[in-house]
């Protein structure tokens, strides 16, 4: 920079000092000097958020001073900036995140981390053909009148679930669309944001991001006390390239719904996917400690520490969900060889869950697990 005529200036936040903007005219001299900014978590206040804040208020004199700054921010706070310095964050340039090495190649997690209104009934494919097939039934019986309209839109939404869970995707879209209109009413407004949730994430499934984005901007207008659907929020924003963006949705989810296992594991795999994985790791924990008996929570816990090398830690995690779930053996087997490093075994053992009928291949597909293990791997599995 000296070469170039320029200086750098570092200027380190605090409580004494939060102004950002007047910390840097103080200095004098801004023609020739370039402000490297950092430590705004330090800027003091009831709620520490007193830099954002100034930022945020005097953001005009950053422009109107021509100021050129580079603000170098934690993960916290390139989450808090958007969130509490809006109109500032929208004066940014350029923002560069800088990966960790065990980021992974892919962009986005698969639609099974994506969260429904029902909770994961856990049902045998034809359980769930049962369960579709008294649905349908019950739906026929309904008389067209607007008194059954409530019945109807949850019948409707039930059957979009399903219909999802066994991988017929087609008849999931027919379902909750045909409970749009039916659910226009301001009463059945909750119904409306569980229907076109579900078309989020069929639109999310087939790479449609920008769509289920949308969808779930006009969702959020009405529904915005849903923690799950600014959890769902979070993976869409994440799969458009928007990491810091995503956490700090994730992290408005889970202050919404603090006792949601399902949410903290969610912002689990998020990590896992920007290579963060000592953060992963505490929010796996924390799903485990909501839900010790839900054995995904222990395998997210589990690829954290194989990727980190400490296999040791990794096994006691897989042998914790082993008796959670005695009936998931072969999937764990899997996940247990991929994570001890010997891919080409756990490929064989999947085939061989799916040809005995133990795993459809869509499991297999939206299964963040494996997809996080196998990656590549899962391409040949799936054709």
């Amino acid at each position: 920079m000296q070469k170039l005529g320029q200086n750098i200036v570092r200027i380190d936040v605090n409580e004494k000092q939060p102004d950002v903007a007047r910390s840097i005219l103080e200095k004098g001299n801004v023609d020739h000097s370039i402000f490297f900014v950092s430590n705004l978590d330090q800027g003091g206040g009831d709620d520490g958020k007193n830099a954002y804040r100034t930022l945020n208020i005097f953001r005009e004199r950053f422009v109107e001073n021509e100021l050129r700054c580079v603000f170098w921010l934690t993960l916290n706070e390139a989450s808090n900036l958007p969130k509490f310095a809006p109109d500032f964050w929208a004066f940014r340039h350029q923002a560069i995140e800088f990966a960790s090495s065990h980021e992974s190649a892919k962009t986005n997690l698969p639609a099974g981390i994506l969260t429904w209104h029902i909770r994961d009934l856990g049902d045998s494919p034809q359980d769930l053909k049962e369960k579709v097939r008294s649905r349908e039934e019950l739906l026929s019986q309904l008389p067209e009148r607007t008194e059954s309209a409530l019945a109807r839109t949850e019948l409707l939404s039930e059957l979009g679930y399903l219909f999802w869970m066994l991988g017929e995707n087609d008849k999931a879209m027919r379902s909750l669309t045909s409970g749009i209109p039916l659910a226009e009413n301001e009463e059945l407004s909750q119904i409306k944001s569980w229907l076109l949730n579900g078309l989020a994430i069929l639109s999310y499934e087939k790479k449609e991001f920008q769509e289920a984005f949308e969808i779930y901007g006009k969702i959020l207008k009405r529904e915005s006390q849903e923690g799950f659907l600014w959890m769902n929020l979070a993976v869409t924003i994440n799969a458009l390239g928007r990491n810091s963006e995503a956490i700090a949705h994730g992290n408005r989810g889970l202050r919404l719904a603090l006792t949601d296992a399902r949410l903290w594991n969610t912002m689990g795999h998020l990590y896992i996917r920007m290579g963060k994985l000592d953060e992963a790791i505490s929010f796996f924990k924390k799903a485990a400690e909501l839900a010790p008996n839900v054995s995904a929570y222990h395998m997210g816990l589990a690829v954290c520490y194989s990727l980190l090398g400490r296999l040791d830690k990794s096994q006691q995690e897989i042998v914790l969900a082993r008796k959670n779930r005695e009936d998931q053996a072969p999937y764990l087997d899997v996940c247990q060889e991929a994570m001890l490093g010997d891919i080409e075994t756990a490929v064989s053992l999947l085939k061989a869950v799916i040809l005995n009928g133990q795993m459809t291949k869509v499991n297999i597909q939206r299964d963040p697990i494996l997809n996080e293990i196998l990656e590549d791997s899962l391409t040949e599995i799936l054709l």
